[in-house]
């Protein structure tokens, strides 16, 4: 159970350019993910083989997940009938301890970065690695499209019968009206937020989790921040990294602004510069 108390505004555009980064000793971070949809890249089916010689000494473990499209249609005489369109696969290249990974497809790549988190400038530096290779290989004509996506999870220790406070953790929650009471149940709350000049736009989750019975006395939350920019740019490492850039800003923007002091300092807050 939670408890809901009106909160501020928690998005502060004028801070866009200015972010507060901080560094964490336990960070929240499950997975992290950067990926790029091109259009005009030569795919064919020899290509993931390539990349895996490509990549094979540092991912070893090389998989295939077939997609799949249904879609549903509604004929005139009322009756639904349903089509399943087979879409090229997409290839994940592993670690041997599976905490990155690399994916591939027709016209997608994918940079995976799995719990336990490193630094962003971190895994960033092997997204570029993994671009360079896929532009070598299929020979992309241009950038439509890059997203930067990550999902915190927190755990909240709790007194048995007593409800979490939100606003000492978070400023970002549901709040009810005050005839309904101040503890609710389980949440989930989504919203998107423009940014950028309207290039980027941010998709933001935020809400309850389930808690193994073995963690009783907790409450977990997920924060899935999820920056999309749709682009028409040459796949030029140059503009991309501007991009990607700002997508990571507003990422942590986003992040900061969406938690308090005493949630950092349970998930061991290191620096601010």
């Amino acid at each position: 159970m939670t408890e809901s108390i009106n909160p501020e505004s928690a998005f502060d555009g004028e801070r866009i350019g200015n972010v507060l980064q901080r560094s964490y000793r336990n960070p929240p971070v499950i997975e992290a993910l950067c990926e790029v949809y091109f259009s005009g890249a030569s795919w064919d089916e020899t290509l993931p083989e390539r990349f895996f010689e490509e990549v094979k000494q540092n991912f070893p473990k090389m998989q295939e997940r077939p997609k799949h499209k249904a879609e549903i249609t509604l004929g005139e005489s009322g009756k639904a009938s349903t089509e399943v369109q087979t879409l090229p696969s997409v290839f994940q290249f592993l670690t041997e301890e599976g905490h990155r990974i690399i994916q591939v497809s027709d016209n997608l790549l994918v940079v995976n970065q799995l719990h336990p988190y490193r630094h962003f400038e971190e895994w960033e530096e092997l997204f570029y690695k993994a671009l360079d290779i896929y532009k070598k290989l299929a020979s992309p004509l241009k950038i439509d499209r890059i997203g930067l996506r990550y999902i915190n999870r927190f755990e909240i220790p709790v007194s048995p019968g007593k409800a979490v406070s939100m606003a000492d953790y978070f400023a970002i929650f549901p709040t009810v009206p005050h005839s309904l009471g101040k503890i609710h149940g389980p949440f989930l709350v989504q919203m998107q937020v423009s940014q950028n000049d309207d290039r980027h736009v941010l998709h933001i989750v935020f809400g309850t989790e389930d808690v193994p019975q073995s963690e009783e006395g907790k409450q977990a939350f997920m924060l899935d921040i999820y920056d999309i920019a749709s682009l028409d740019i040459e796949p030029d490492k140059k503009e991309l990294l501007t991009e990607i850039r700002l997508a990571h800003e507003n990422v942590v923007k986003t992040f900061e602004d969406s938690i308090t002091d005493t949630l950092r300092e349970l998930h061991g807050v290191k620096e601010q510069t």
